[in-house]
C-alpha cells in the first residue's frame, strides 16, 4: 500500500492515525508501494518516499516485488529490475543502518559487514528484550519469475540475495539467543508460500524451520505480498510434519485494505507478541 489515488488518501490518513498515537514507536512496512502495473519512475518512488517521509516516528521499510522484480512489465514502464533495485535502495536506504521518518532509528545493517554492502536493506534493531530484523525476501516467486530480456544476472542476484537473506536471519537468531532475548521478529515482503514446496523459497524455509526450532522461544513473522489479513501458525516440520507452536505469522493489510496492525511486545508474556487491528476510514470523524 497504497495504491491508487482512494489508497493514497485512506494512506494519509493512516499516517496521520499513527502520528497521533504517542505508544507507536516505529513503524514497519512489508513492501508493495505501487501496484505491479504503475510505471516504476524515479519520479514515483521519490513521490513515494516524500509519503513515508510524513511518519514522524522511524519508518523502516522491505524492498516489494513491485518496485524493482516486476518493472519488466510494459505497464510499468519495462525497466531493468537490477537498475531499478538500484535505484531503489539509493533513495530508500540512504544512510544504511538509520531508518526513514521525521525521527531516526538507528540500526545494525548487513551493508556494513564485509562482502555484504549491497543490502542496507536488511537490519537489525533490539528493543524490551526482543530483536527485530528486515529480510529481502520478495514475491513474483522470490524475483525468479521468467520474462523477456532475463539474463544470467538477474539469476545471480536471486542467489547471492538469498544467501545474504540467511545469513541475516542466522545471524540474527544468534545474537538473540547470545543475549537472552525472549523473542524475534522477522519482516519480509513475500508471502513464502507455506507447505506449497515453491522451490523459489525451498532454501529460506528449510533454513527459517531449523533456526525457528533450535531457538524455541516465541518468533512473530510478517509479510505483505498476497494483501490478505492473517495470524496463524503456519510452519510444520519437514519430518514429524508437527506444528511447531513457536512459530506464528502474520500477514499485513494491503491493496484495497488500507489499515494497520498494532503489535505490542511484552517481555513478561510468556506469548511475547500480541496484535490488533486498526481500522483506517477515508472520513476521520467516524474513526473510532
Amino acid at each position: 500500500m497504497p495504491y491508487g489515488p482512494e489508497g493514497v488518501t485512506k494512506f494519509e490518513n493512516l499516517i496521520t492515525d499513527i502520528n497521533d498515537d504517542p505508544t507507536v514507536q516505529w513503524v514497519v512496512h512489508a513492501g508493495d508501494i505501487k501496484t505491479g502495473g504503475t510505471p516504476c519512475t524515479d519520479e514515483f518512488l521519490e513521490d513515494r518516499l516524500a509519503l513515508f517521509q510524513r511518519f514522524t516516528k522511524p519508518f523502516i521499510i522491505t524492498p516489494g516485488d513491485n518496485e524493482w522484480t516486476d518493472c519488466h512489465r510494459e505497464t510499468a514502464g519495462q525497466f531493468d529490475p537490477l537498475e531499478r533495485l538500484t535505484v531503489f535502495r539509493s533513495l530508500f536506504y540512504p544512510e544504511p543502518g538509520l531508518s526513514l521518518g521525521k525521527s531516526k532509528l538507528k540500526t545494525e545493517t548487513q551493508a556494513s559487514d564485509d562482502g555484504y554492502s549491497l543490502y542496507p536493506e536488511h537490519l537489525r534493531w533490539e528493543r524490551g528484550r526482543v530483536h527485530f530484523a528486515s529480510l529481502h525476501v520478495v514475491g513474483s516467486n522470490n524475483g525468479m519469475a521468467p520474462f523477456e530480456g532475463r539474463t544470467e544476472a538477474h539469476d545471480e542476484e536471486v542467489e547471492s540475495r538469498m544467501q545474504a537473506s540467511i545469513q541475516w536471519m542466522q545471524d540474527t537468531f544468534k545474537r538473540a539467543t547470545q543475549n537472552g532475548s525472549v523473542g524475534v521478529f522477522l519482516m519480509i515482503h513475500a508471502n513464502p508460500q507455506f507447505g506449497e514446496n515453491n522451490a523459489s523459497f525451498a532454501p529460506f524455509l528449510k533454513a527459517l524451520e531449523r533456526e525457528v526450532i533450535a531457538y524455541g522461544l516465541p518468533v512473530l513473522f510478517a509479510h505483505g505480498d498476497s494483501h490478505y489479513f492473517r495470524i496463524d501458525k503456519p510452519l510444520v516440520h519437514s519430518i514429524t510434519r508437527q506444528r511447531i507452536e513457536n512459530f506464528t505469522r502474520v500477514e499485513t493489510f494491503g491493496a484495497g485494505d488500507i489499515h494497520w496492525l498494532r503489535i505490542r511486545v511484552d517481555p513478561n508474556d510468556v506469548n511475547v507478541f500480541s496484535i490488533r487491528q486498526e481500522i483506517v476510514t477515508l472520513n476521520r470523524e467516524n474513526h473510532q
